[in-house]
């Protein structure tokens, strides 16, 4: 009998825009509610879609994980347009192959605290 062979887990990739200078939260009002729908979006039809904006002192950025790469998709056009509207300069990294941990859906993984004890702010 051959051995029982495990799903793969899908392949993530992860891309970013990076918005130089940094920006203040409020002017991303709009951003934060095009990711929650894209990740709405996804989720209904069964694939994977997440952002997330991530502030630091020097720069400003936009952190994406899916699993469909190199599809345009209507939200990063959505995207692009909202903070060309802003006026904010911004790049766009390539797309890259990250490893996720497995995780049962319904449940979330253990959450591990941070050094600095620091608040992660959510889409």
């Amino acid at each position: 009998m051959a051995p029982k062979q495990r799903p793969r887990a899908p392949e993530s990739w992860a891309y970013a825009y990076q918005l130089n200078p940094p920006q203040p939260e409020p002017r991303f009002a709009k951003v934060k509610m095009l990711l929650r729908c894209a990740r709405l979006a996804a989720q209904r039809d069964g694939r994977r879609w997440t952002g997330q904006i991530v502030m630091e002192a020097h720069i400003t950025h936009i952190l994406v994980v899916t699993d469909a790469p190199h599809e345009v998709r209507a939200v990063d056009r959505a995207i692009d347009a909202e903070l060309k509207r802003l006026k904010m300069g911004f790049a766009i990294t390539g797309p890259a192959r990250v490893s996720l941990p497995r995780v049962t859906l319904g449940k979330r993984a253990p959450r591990t605290p941070t050094r600095s004890g620091g608040r992660s702010h959510s889409t």
